[in-house]
């Protein structure tokens, strides 16, 4: 229902009066002409008349409150229920809800006015979740990602798999050819790693040059095959171009799999940041598992 055609509860409330008002008035009048006679004269008084005026204006009565209730729960209850429908599906996670109310313009307004908070309040939380230099979720939003999906993987016993990618010697990076061309390579690397992973994967910038890769239903074998691709074809994808000449970019990876490598998020995390650490300590620009340190140390 569009605006002209939403009806103002004052001009219910109005023409709601006006017609109980003219109800009473017809009532009233046909009482008095029927009973006036006999208020007026000395003659006894028809009692049958009497209990007819009486049903009469008991079933007015009756009448104009069923009218009222049904005026009342078709232009306030029922757009009360559905604010409150839409409240509690947003307090349950369900966001994308929206009020839908078009019987009554104050409640349409209303509503309208809630959608844009809630609209607002999700952009805000949006902006929050979102590294603004590479346009990847970040830290604050994969918390609550990861627990969900290792959660996930729980109930439905379903492998995860996690790595660490970060970039070498991004601090000589930034010292050599400043903070800008610095900027430009996290960008690539973001770029690069979104457009090679699958659309159920996530992409996140962990801190500073390092991101993170969460793949779901991925067993370790297939995560490291994903993973030595990814640092295959790194230096081809992210360098710094300078006078028309490209430098490549070099990156270390740590994969960790779940439960084996880690009972829980954080645990899983602490496996891929050892498993990275690892191929820092080897000699940077290499994939290291983190089962391999349990491999070797055996």
């Amino acid at each position: 229902m569009d605006e002209k055609r939403s009806v103002s509860i004052v001009v219910v409330v109005v023409l709601l009066t006006t017609m109980i008002v003219i109800v009473a008035a017809v009532v009233l009048s046909f009482v008095l002409h029927f009973f006036g006679q006999d208020l007026t004269s000395n003659a006894a008084l028809d009692y049958r008349k009497l209990a007819l005026g009486v049903e009469i204006v008991l079933g007015a009565a009756l009448l104009a409150a069923l009218l009222m209730a049904s005026v009342l729960n078709h232009f306030v209850k029922k757009p009360i229920n559905e604010l409150h429908e839409m409240a509690d599906d947003v307090i349950n996670g369900d966001v994308a809800r929206l009020a839908r109310v078009s019987r009554s313009r104050e409640f349409k307004d209303l509503a309208e006015k809630i959608n844009m908070m809630v609209e607002s309040v999700v952009h805000t939380q949006s902006e929050a979740d979102v590294d603004r230099l590479t346009g990847l979720n970040n830290f604050r939003h994969l918390n609550n990602y990861l627990e969900t999906q290792t959660n996930l993987s729980v109930r439905y016993d379903r492998p995860l798999a996690l790595a660490l990618l970060d970039i070498d010697h991004f601090s000589e990076i930034n010292d050599r050819y400043g903070h800008g061309t610095g900027n430009n390579v996290l960008k690539m690397t973001a770029a690069y790693l979104k457009s090679t992973l699958r659309q159920v994967d996530y992409v996140g910038r962990y801190g500073g040059e390092t991101f993170i890769m969460i793949l779901p239903e991925t067993e370790a074998a297939p995560a490291m095959m994903v993973m030595e691709k990814i640092h295959r074809e790194f230096t081809d994808q992210v360098f710094v171009e300078t006078d028309n000449e490209k430098s490549p970019v070099f990156a270390s990876l740590g994969v960790a799999d779940f439960p084996r490598s880690g009972e829980d998020s954080g645990s899983l995390i602490a496996s891929a940041k050892m498993a990275l650490l690892l191929a820092k300590r080897r000699g940077r620009n290499q994939v290291t598992y983190f089962r391999a340190l349990n491999q070797e140390a055996g």
